[in-house]
């Protein structure tokens, strides 16, 4: 008697590797360096494409526009106590501040209501750096670059305050600011045609706040 055939049972399915997906690599710490007048003067154009990429939405806005950065950039990079501190992956620039030592005859505190009085306002040797740009780029946002970047810039200081400027519709940044012990003293037009800008003030006790132009905008 014949037997029914017994069908084989089907291979078994060939085992496939998990695919592993690998985190974004984070950016690399960037190296900080401080540049002066002269290095700045020499090349003003790097520094202006890192801020008009920072900004490329609103270059419309004369805060950003007019004067031009490279031409502020230029003046400022003339002006005593001048410093830009830069912190860079290789030669990639991922953000930078820069700002000088108010003179005696400074502007900066023209047109500030409420008005703070003659004696907030004086200027003598030392007193006031104003900190003209604090930026950083995308890619390094939320790393703490923007935080080293302007206590390195501090280091190298001997004023008794900082000042800066912010547009006043920017509450990130004034956040931002608050976070390093600025404070609002009033409001002003830095430049005919601007934003209303806040100024703040910080006090550099470590070395003597009535409390980062700025991280928005520079001053005359």
């Amino acid at each position: 008697m014949s037997h029914p055939q017994t069908a084989s049972a089907p291979p078994p399915a060939p085992t496939v590797a998990p695919t592993v997906v690998s985190p974004p690599a984070s950016p690399a710490a960037p190296v900080v360096r401080r540049f002066d007048g002269g290095a700045v003067a020499a090349d003003p154009v790097r520094w202006a494409r890192v801020y008009e990429g920072v900004y490329a939405q609103a270059l419309g806005l004369s805060d950003h526009s007019d004067p031009p950065i490279s031409d502020r950039l230029l003046r400022h990079a003339g002006r005593p106590g001048f410093a830009l501190v830069a912190a860079l992956e290789g030669e990639e620039v991922a953000g930078f501040v820069y700002g000088y030592t108010l003179p005696a005859d400074s502007l900066w505190w023209d047109g500030l209501t409420p008005d703070p009085g003659p004696e907030f306002t004086r200027e003598y040797p030392d007193r006031t750096v104003g900190v003209c740009e604090l930026l950083v780029r995308p890619r390094w946002r939320r790393s703490r670059v923007g935080h080293e970047l302007f206590e390195a810039f501090l280091a190298g200081r001997h004023e008794e305050r900082a000042a800066a400027l912010v547009a006043e519709d920017n509450g990130v940044v004034l956040a931002t600011y608050a976070k390093y012990g600025f404070e609002p003293v009033g409001r002003i037009e830095p430049y005919p045609g601007w934003r209303p800008h806040v100024m703040i003030v910080r006090s550099l006790a470590r070395r003597s706040i009535a409390r980062p132009c700025s991280a928005d905008s520079p001053r005359r």
